[in-house]
């Protein structure tokens, strides 16, 4: 193996670990959310307030932690193989020079 394709191959094994630990922080979050929502209308439910908005506090949860799921993504998503600013520069280069 060269080294490019040595170090290509270790751009996609990183990748692939992050990617997993998002898919593990979006699950956990889908089942955390799931059951504090289920906690939350049972509390509402015995209270008499599941028409008050504010008795919903489920919601600021899943919202905070809803923007921390979209920034991991975000994050693993541009520290994918091929989107990398080396990457891109290479391809510049290449277009400047006509090849």
């Amino acid at each position: 193996m060269t080294s490019d394709e040595n170090e290509r191959e270790e751009a996609a094994r990183q990748y692939v670990e992050q990617l997993r630990a998002f898919y593990v922080h979006a699950s956990i979050f889908g089942a955390s959310t799931f059951l504090m929502f289920v906690a939350n209308l049972l509390v509402n439910l015995s209270a008499g307030t599941t028409g008050e908005l504010s008795a919903w506090w489920s919601a600021w949860a899943l919202l905070g932690w809803g923007f921390g799921i979209a920034v991991h993504g975000l994050v693993v998503w541009f520290n994918r193989p091929g989107f990398v600013a080396s990457t891109w520069e290479q391809r510049q280069v290449e277009r400047m020079l006509g090849r």
